[in-house]
């Protein structure tokens, strides 16, 4: 193998076909060209200490780079709190006019914004803007769903299982002494 702390350059890129995703024999084929004993030679490289050690610690930064760009349950409820709570009054100056702030919650709920400029009969310029919001009924429902809220319960309903049993005796005919039928 190699020096007892260092990897490679083959053996880094065996390692970075593996983070993509590739299997560990494929990963070492790829980089070696090996196809006879591909994975002996592949389970060797990774049961090397160092090789393994790498190939967790690249693994683990992944991870933390996936779980970075998530989003936490807490998170989650927070923006459907926003929507919720969000009112047009707070997308409004006290001119009429739409304040657009990145920080609010009210511009998070933000759904369509358009502004458009027309003419009226007197050929005077006129300006109108359309607001729209994210319904805060869905975000409240959705909510609900995180949480578990309203959500239908298992019951078991008990019904009562009534029979009759009716007992008829019958009659055996073992021997000719209880039959009649005879010669």
């Amino acid at each position: 193998m190699s020096t007892p702390n260092k990897l490679n350059a083959r053996q880094k890129l065996v390692l970075m076909n593996a983070l993509k995703g590739m299997t560990n024999s494929d990963a070492y084929e790829a980089v070696y060209g090996y196809s006879v004993g591909v994975q002996q030679r592949a389970s060797e490289l990774f049961r090397n200490i160092n090789f393994k050690r790498e190939l967790e610690r690249l693994q683990n930064k992944q991870l933390e780079a996936i779980n970075t760009q998530l989003l936490s349950k807490t998170e989650k409820r927070q923006i459907l709190a926003d929507f919720a709570r969000a009112q047009l009054i707070d997308l409004i100056d006290d001119n009429g006019n739409i304040k657009l702030n990145k920080n609010s919650a009210a511009a998070r709920a933000l759904k369509e914004w358009q502004r458009k400029q027309h003419t009226d009969r007197q050929g005077n310029p006129v300006t109108t803007s359309l607001v729209k919001l994210i319904d805060p009924i869905s975000a409240i429902m959705e909510d609900n769903k995180m949480t578990g809220d309203y959500a239908p319960t298992k019951s078991m309903v008990a019904q009562k299982v009534q029979f009759e049993v009716n007992v008829v005796e019958k009659r055996r005919f073992d021997t000719l002494e209880n039959n009649d039928f005879t010669d």
